[in-house]
């Protein structure tokens, strides 16, 4: 297991190195000048040109991005164009708040997704399975923007039994941030749950017509036994590669219910970046946002790895 783990984690410096430069390239081939929109129409372009040569935006792409990714080694994250200010302090502190939403909302979509799937699976063609997998389904058309907006308008402004924004961090105060969170958190789980469910109803019901199934029932096994030692067990594994797959989309929903409820993230700096052309800023957020999905890949790689002695013996 450990030879296994390390021979994931060297993986990680390549990959990394080749995402940072794909981030870099991309926002360089959009059209326009961001020192132009930062300062407005009526500069001059002297003015222009001197934050321009500032920002050592005038120099080759291969020069700026060597400069970019050494900076970084060094713990450097470069300077903003708008606020002026480092953008590692700024990042680091909406780092935590990221974290939380996308723990809380995995864990509600577990928490919802599991059990439906495999209660489903379970019963397959019955009742309760077609009404579970008809849930699914609406909650797959359903986008994660209008699901926190009904959520929204619901439980913070019919009812006013939850905050539709703001945000206090857990140690500071644990029962206002329980009530902050729970109304995105609520949202990613709910956007996340129905595919989730939908993928551990297959992976069950493909679990119960295995050989070992039919052969633990034939010896007399109690019907509980053989799905808490042999169905279960076996199904978890394809729900595990499930959930690492699905922590792309994960990332990409926190991004957009930070925006929603004004989550102070690194998905709603990140999108004020974009807005304000702030180059340093979007290359941070997106290479920090990237980063957290190659960690929490890794992590889901290395449980199934644990769960299944025979993918780290094939390496």
């Amino acid at each position: 297991m450990i030879r296994y783990a390390v021979y994931r984690l060297a993986l990680l410096a390549p990959i990394i190195a080749g995402l940072s430069f794909v981030i870099f390239i991309y926002l360089r081939i959009i059209p326009g000048d961001p020192i132009a929109t930062v300062l407005g129409p009526t500069a001059p372009p002297d003015l222009i040109a001197q934050i321009r040569h500032q920002f050592g935006l005038d120099k080759p792409l291969v020069v700026q991005y060597v400069s970019w990714i050494t900076a970084i080694a060094h713990g450097d994250l470069g300077i903003s164009f708008t606020s002026r200010q480092p953008i590692g302090p700024v990042l680091i502190n909406r780092i935590p708040a990221t974290v939380e939403l996308t723990i809380a909302g995995m864990f509600l979509a577990i928490l919802l997704g599991l059990p439906a799937g495999f209660i489903a699976g379970f019963r397959k063609d019955t009742p309760l399975d077609r009404v579970l997998s008809l849930g699914a389904l609406g909650g797959l058309s359903t986008p994660a923007f209008w699901l926190g907006t009904i959520l929204i308008f619901v439980f913070a402004v019919r009812l006013g039994w939850l905050p539709s924004s703001g945000y206090v961090a857990i140690l500071d105060d644990p029962l206002t941030n329980l009530r902050d969170i729970s109304l995105p958190a609520l949202t990613i789980g709910l956007a996340l749950a129905p595919y989730l469910a939908r993928m551990t109803r297959a992976a069950t019901v493909e679990v119960q017509q295995e050989l070992f199934v039919a052969l633990a029932a034939a010896k007399g096994l109690k019907r509980w036994t053989i799905i808490g030692r042999y169905s279960f067990r076996n199904a978890i594994l394809a729900v595990v590669i499930v959930l690492s797959l699905q922590l792309g989309s994960l990332l990409s929903g926190v991004v957009i219910v930070e925006q929603l409820f004004a989550w102070p993230g690194v998905g709603r700096l990140m999108i004020g970046g974009v807005m304000e052309r702030d180059y340093p800023m979007v290359q941070a957020c997106v290479l920090t946002v990237s980063v957290i999905w190659i960690v929490l890949n890794l992590s889901a790689e290395l449980v199934h790895a644990w769960l299944d002695p025979r993918l780290r013996l094939s390496r």
